[in-house]
C-alpha cells in the first residue's frame, strides 16, 4: 500500500545490467523483501538513454520498447528515478523484473520498499 512517507528500502537492491538491444528481451532478475510490499523505487543509471522496466509476479513474459510494441513498461528517463506500484513480494513471493533498454550495458537498480 502506498504510504506518505519517504521511501523506505525493505529488500535487497538488484542491480540489473541491461544486455538486451532494442526490439529485444533482457533476462529475468528476482526480487524479494524482508515483508511484504509492492512499491519499488527504480533507478536508471544510464546518464544519456531510458530504460523500460516491467515487474511481474511471473517469470514468464516478454518486453519490447514501447515504440515497436503495444507492452505495459515503466519508462525511466536517463539519470531518472521513479518510485512504482506493483506485484507484491516478500519474504516467502518472489517477482521478477525485466529491464529493455535504448542502449546496452546501461545499469539499473530497483529496491523493493514502501514510500514515495
Amino acid at each position: 500500500m502506498a504510504n506518505n512517507i519517504p521511501f523506505q528500502p525493505m529488500g535487497n537492491c538488484v542491480a540489473v545490467t541491461v544486455t538486451a538491444a532494442a526490439n529485444t528481451q533482457s533476462n529475468v532478475f528476482s526480487i524479494t523483501a524482508t515483508s511484504p510490499v509492492n512499491q519499488y523505487y527504480l533507478v536508471n543509471y544510464d546518464t544519456q538513454y531510458a530504460v523500460y522496466v516491467w515487474i511481474s509476479n511471473t517469470n514468464n513474459f516478454n518486453v519490447a520498447l514501447p515504440l515497436t510494441a503495444s507492452n505495459q513498461v515503466i519508462p525511466i528517463p536517463a539519470y531518472g528515478a521513479k518510485v512504482v506500484t506493483g506485484p507484491q513480494c516478500g519474504p516467502n513471493s518472489t517477482v521478477y523484473a525485466r529491464v529493455i533498454g535504448d542502449n546496452s550495458n546501461a545499469t539499473c537498480f530497483i529496491t523493493p520498499g514502501e514510500g514515495f
